[in-house]
């Protein structure tokens, strides 16, 4: 497929990938929501989407399996499984023929507010009686959101953001836990129904590489931030995600 590109098509997604790995490494979150605009500005978007397919796999298999604590985030945050669960499957089943460039408005304009009402005076946080239930919600409105855009992870940014005190460690390993109920199935589709071809599926796997390598080195950035540090970045993140919605929108 990338025979058909120039040397410099092909730098730019392996820049592109490695800044979606370091963000991960980072952060936890926005390989999709970063390397997919970055690289639909020199493929066709759904060869973008369909290249991350392996990597964002591998990538939050690998996280949750360094996490710390790994049973009790599997204890705390089951219902966001299940509810992602639950949306995905809705939301590829039933809600396909929704009006995807509404949704994508809507949501990347909530998220968008979220993000600068979290980073205000002003912050909105879930009490801990109340997490397991939120989780349902937000596993369940990420679910149906990503089956029909791909998009798993603003919901899930901002339920994790609204819990008070949630170390950034514990963040890192929740969220990968949760993109993985996400993605496994997500990747499995699109195999199925012919978008990640066995040319792009090469590709999706070469791309493993780059993304695996700049995570390692997000990793060591993330030891060296601090608390605080760490949620604006995320807040950053969730512009990012919000405004890659709008751009997905009036793609």
């Amino acid at each position: 497929m990338f025979a058909e590109f120039d040397f410099w098509i092909i730098v730019w997604c392996f820049f592109a990938l490695c800044c979606g790995g370091f963000i991960k490494g980072a952060l936890g979150v926005g390989t999709p929501l970063l390397t997919v605009p970055m690289m639909a500005m020199v493929v066709p978007p759904q060869t973008a989407i369909a290249i991350m397919a392996i990597p964002v796999v591998v990538a939050n298999l690998w996280q949750f399996s360094q996490a710390e604590r790994s049973i009790s985030v599997v204890k705390r945050f089951w219902p966001a499984l299940v509810g992602i669960l639950v949306g995905t499957w809705i939301g590829v089943k039933i809600l396909s023929t929704i009006d995807e460039h509404t949704l994508l408005i809507l949501v990347g304009i909530a998220v968008i507010t979220f993000a600068l009402l979290q980073g205000s005076s002003y912050h909105f946080f879930i009490p801990e009686t109340k997490v397991k239930p939120a989780g349902a919600i937000f596993g369940l409105s990420s679910g149906l959101i990503g089956g029909i855009s791909s998009f798993f992870g603003p919901m899930l940014m901002v339920y994790l953001l609204s819990i008070r005190d949630l170390p950034k460690n514990q963040f890192v390993s929740t969220i990968s836990f949760l993109y993985v109920s996400a993605v496994i199935p997500w990747a499995i589709s699109l195999y199925l129904f012919g978008i990640l071809d066995q040319t792009i599926l090469i590709y999706s796997i070469a791309a493993t590489l780059p993304v695996g390598l700049a995570l390692l080195v997000g990793q060591k950035f993330r030891a060296r931030i601090s608390e605080e540090k760490f949620k604006i970045l995320i807040i950053g993140i969730l512009l990012v995600s919000g405004a890659s919605m709008l751009w997905r929108a009036f793609l």
